[in-house]
């Protein structure tokens, strides 16, 4: 009899040291799993981090990533290929030289992506010109007292008229915008050619 409980005795107790170690197996197994996934959402944090960034690089410099991963610069005239009105390319890279500027005309060239664009800064107006590769160059400046006032009480931009004008003719692209006054009433004059570079119409957008 006394032999028969210390079997069972120790039977327990051999029974009770597995399932401890059972336990102490899952809780390891369970604790390397927690840190591996804490460590694998680190890493996919940082990678996701660094590839906003460097698209944001891209962006600003005017690159794209294609998808073999070799990276282009865009230009004026590729915004064309793509469907978009290259005369946004042609804003954007005044304004990144003219930051504090009012455009308030830009006119495109005959058969070409380059633009003529005036733009007040301060008591001047720039005229310059935007080449296709979206390089800007100042051919003149003056102090034109008509022009600076237009465009301190102008509160539509170029960009938002422009914008307007083809939601409202979306199988236009910009020839021309000029803002002009008309009997007190300041207003984007705006015309629009077809993609063969035809007059498709003109414009008239309010400018405040």
């Amino acid at each position: 009899m006394k032999k028969s409980r210390i079997l069972a005795a120790a039977g327990i107790a051999t029974s009770a040291a597995l399932f401890l170690s059972a336990c102490n197996d899952t809780q390891d197994d369970t604790t390397t799993v927690e840190t591996t996934t804490a460590t694998d959402a680190a890493e996919a944090t940082q990678d996701d981090t660094a590839d906003s960034a460097e698209e944001g690089r891209q962006e600003a410099a005017g690159e794209e990533t294609q998808d073999d991963g070799t990276v282009t610069e865009t230009t004026v005239a590729d915004d064309a290929a793509g469907g978009d009105d290259p005369v946004f390319g042609a804003i954007d890279a005044v304004m990144a030289d003219y930051p504090e500027g009012i455009i308030i005309s830009i006119d495109r060239e005959d058969d070409t992506d380059a633009y003529e664009v005036d733009v007040v800064e301060g008591d001047e107006v720039f005229e310059l010109k935007v080449e296709e590769d979206g390089n800007v160059v100042e051919d003149d400046r003056e102090h034109d007292g008509e022009d600076i006032s237009y465009a301190q009480d102008t509160t539509v931009s170029i960009t938002d008229a422009i914008q307007e004008a083809l939601e409202q003719h979306e199988d236009g692209f910009l020839d021309d915008a000029e803002l002009d006054e008309d009997n007190g009433t300041l207003s984007w004059e705006i015309s629009l050619d077809d993609v063969d570079r035809n007059d498709l119409t003109e414009v008239r957008i309010a400018a405040n």
